[in-house]
């Protein structure tokens, strides 16, 4: 299920770092674990696994801030009320229970040099609308997706553009692994990778830069994607994108998206 959390600015001139996704996934962290410590440990130091790969099955946006300006490093908010969407791929029993951990929460975002308060003013339950039949459809990211290719000797990963040859195929087999840690099964023979179709549509992408643990020992940065794209794949992948996320990242603010009805 996805959630579309409205957020209430506490403070009168709110400012945040621009880079806040590390931020934002820390306190979801929080949230999870107040309600369940079990739960969340699982997921920050396992995940669900397969093979030497494991994944959190959760994905979010960007912040929608309707009014704002951005100064260096520095994003000023001009709007009392801003949102998110966050997804998680979980049992339809545990949907109330996972909106419920949200309603009300108070809590501080930002770092050492600019913190905003917030309170949770909604919790809006947001099933995603997947076609009736097989079908291609239209995604837009909601954050940037990324898809990396693994360099020889240890190098960093090489981030791809949605034109890249490989793209489409990691893309794919991103997906397939999700599935297999997520069911506890291997997927389908029938489906072959090679017949699933992705193409970029609409306006160029453009790249988005995103720094994790800024201004620490730890500091790396994300270069991903913001696009719309036609997808055709099984309805059981696409609704495991929506829900649990496209490509790398997830869990830290990437690879978050939204089917674009048909007008």
């Amino acid at each position: 299920m996805q959630f579309n959390i409205t957020l209430r600015c506490l403070d009168e001139k709110p400012v945040l770092p621009v880079n806040y996704q590390y931020e934002l996934s820390a306190w979801i962290y929080k949230v999870l674990q107040n309600a369940d410590a079990e739960y969340s440990a699982f997921l920050h130091q396992r995940g669900y696994a397969t093979g030497r790969k494991s994944f959190k099955l959760f994905c979010f946006s960007q912040l929608n801030v309707p009014r704002r300006s951005i100064e260096g490093d520095r994003l000023h908010i001009g709007s009392r009320e801003i949102s998110f969407v966050i997804g998680f791929y979980l049992d339809r029993t545990a949907e109330e229970f996972v909106r419920g951990l949200f309603q009300e929460q108070q809590f501080s975002l930002g770092d050492r040099l600019s913190q905003v308060r917030f309170v949770v003013q909604t919790v809006e339950m947001r099933p995603p609308q997947l076609p009736n039949g097989p079908e291609p459809v239209r995604i837009r990211t909601l954050s940037p997706l990324v898809i990396a290719r693994k360099r020889p000797d240890h190098q960093p990963d090489e981030y791809l553009h949605p034109d890249d040859p490989d793209f489409n195929r990691l893309l794919f087999l991103n997906l397939l692994d999700k599935y297999a840690a997520a069911t506890g099964h291997k997927p389908p023979k029938f489906w072959d990778a090679a017949q699933f179709g992705f193409r970029p549509v609409g306006p160029a992408p453009k790249s988005k830069l995103v720094t994790i643990k800024s201004g620490t020992l730890a500091q790396t940065r994300v270069k991903g994607w913001m696009f719309d794209f036609e997808l055709d794949v099984p309805q059981e992948l696409l609704e495991l994108g929506l829900l649990a996320g496209f490509g790398k990242e997830n869990a830290q603010g990437f690879g978050c998206g939204a089917i674009l009805q048909k007008s």
